[in-house]
């Protein structure tokens, strides 16, 4: 591993890995990439693989609409299939829910963004089987879809190292170096490497890495299970992501059976484990929202952690109080939608000074400021 470098990036998952390739894309090529495990063994290989317009904040929205055109030009600039698939997202809302969903839709579309408010009758062509008690409202997206993290990050890989990027696997960051208002080097488990510049986009470690900074991110890491079943006859057919936002629940296809998804509780495991005691209440909520599931047969499962902050906006950009050290974390389970935007901008930041691309005040750390 080399001990010089112009960037360091800690963390070898979707959202490093795209900055070290739209960094090398823009000439700086003298990049050092450390994974403590191996790339994209976190977050960005336990998730639900979903793009959708209705889950990031309205400050994400620019983000996603860069990263739809990234996907929609990737076979031709990266020579992979991000696996984009227009499966659709159905959002399900109760009393609770449904206000949000109607004014997420006005928000879509007042940027031009195909959103439907859809009633009980269209839920029920769009996604068969459901037992609609208790929901109001449905808010569907026809361009959202499914994707394929690990083609997106091997294909980051496979060109960053081309370039001449270092990808570091199984090498852990344990500190930084800092001297006076900036950072000058990086303290790992093979070695120190001096650098001017550190991208913290450590995900379940970010608030770790924060620390050594001297910042307080207020990132929260969320537990997450996913189960994957056999074939179901009644969802023999494509669905879109289904999701209900009082439960955080969701399901799609995947394979010949489907995909569920659940959970959010606190926890810092380094390695989530599924916990199988928790199969109880997935399939509970399961069988009461989708009663045809009771045909189904668990194949599999994994767990996975969802790195939140207050707002559920990333914290994306330089430190205030320290030079050469820059966030790109927080991403709340949006991560792997965001990842082709949130390179671009990062890197046009660090090269150029300035985010080009779009506005990315609004995810500094800053803001929280006081909570």
């Amino acid at each position: 591993m080399k001990n010089t470098a112009e960037v360091v990036i800690i963390g070898g998952g979707i959202q490093g890995l795209s900055l070290a390739y739209h960094l090398a894309q823009r000439g700086l090529t003298d990049i050092c990439l450390v994974e403590m495990n191996t790339l994209g063994s976190g977050s960005s290989g336990r998730s639900a693989a979903i793009i959708g317009h209705a889950f990031p904040g309205e400050n994400c929205l620019p983000l996603l609409e860069l990263s739809f055109a990234a996907l929609l030009r990737f076979q031709d600039e990266l020579e992979a299939d991000p696996g984009y698939e227009p499966i659709g997202c159905l959002l399900l809302a109760g009393t609770q829910g449904a206000p949000g969903l109607r004014r997420r839709h006005e928000v879509l579309q007042s940027k031009g963004i195909d959103s439907q408010l859809v009633d009980r009758t269209t839920i029920s062509h769009l996604t068969p089987g459901l037992n609609l008690e208790g929901i109001e409202v449905g808010l569907y997206g026809p361009r959202d879809g499914s994707v394929d993290p690990h083609s997106i990050m091997m294909a980051y890989a496979n060109h960053a190292r081309r370039l001449g990027v270092e990808l570091a696997e199984n090498v852990k960051a344990t500190g930084l170096q800092i001297e006076g208002d900036r950072v000058i080097g990086v303290h790992t488990t093979a070695g120190f490497i001096a650098t001017p510049r550190v991208v913290n986009a450590a995900g379940f470690r970010a608030r770790e890495v924060g620390a050594w900074a001297g910042m307080d991110l207020p990132i929260t890491n969320l537990k997450r299970h996913i189960f994957v079943t056999g074939p179901i006859p009644t969802y023999s057919r494509p669905i879109p992501f289904t999701y209900e936002v009082e439960a955080a629940w969701y399901m799609r296809r995947e394979g010949p059976g489907l995909l569920i998804g659940m959970g959010a509780v606190e926890s810092d495991e380094e390695d989530p484990q599924v916990d199988w005691s928790f199969l109880d209440e997935v399939v509970e909520h399961s069988l009461h929202r989708a009663p045809a599931l009771a045909e189904a047969e668990i194949k599999t499962g994994w767990a996975g952690l969802r790195p939140v902050t207050p707002d559920d906006d990333p914290i994306l950009g330089e430190a205030p109080h320290l030079r050469g050290f820059f966030n790109d974390c927080g991403w709340g389970g949006h991560g792997i939608m965001h990842a082709p935007a949130a390179g671009l901008v990062l890197a046009e930041l660090i090269v150029d000074g300035e985010a080009t691309s779009m506005d990315i005040s609004p995810f500094r750390a800053e803001r929280f400021e006081g909570e």
